[in-house]
């Protein structure tokens, strides 16, 4: 059921990167006009990877749990809250992307740690249990 929640976290993640995607590419097609259409789009295409950056160190920052992750009751457990460490994570996180079924299925076999969590020694837990146990 943990893994589950997990990647329905995931989905619901996307949800919300989707929306924060839309409002960035108004603002930005309203305010840039007149630049040659390749430097628009990948200028467009890094205003929306940075502002998914900010939103992702932001949570992790300030309670460890992005909005999704509060929803499936998960939390991210970091030793380091630091901008860097958070920064390094989110690289990793994009880098990773690109191989998706082969990080989800790390979970499994890393306890409870996906690739990208391994050199920043933090990984996820699950805020349900963690909380019966007290």
């Amino acid at each position: 059921m943990f893994y589950l929640r997990i990647f329905i976290s995931l989905i619901y993640e996307l949800i919300i990167l989707t929306a924060i995607a839309f409002v960035i590419s108004f603002v930005y097609l309203i305010c840039v006009n007149d630049v040659d259409f390749y430097a628009k789009r990948t200028m467009h295409q890094f205003l929306i990877w940075v502002s998914w950056g900010s939103y992702f160190i932001l949570s992790w920052r300030k309670l460890g749990q992005t909005t999704s992750m509060r929803a499936w009751k998960l939390k991210l457990v970091l030793k380091d809250r630091s901008y860097s460490c958070l920064a390094m994570r989110y690289i990793k996180i994009s880098f990773f992307w690109i191989f998706f079924p082969i990080n989800f299925l790390a979970i499994f076999y890393l306890k409870n740690k996906f690739l990208h969590d391994i050199k920043t020694d933090t990984f996820i837990t699950d805020v349900q249990t963690s909380s019966l146990r007290k």
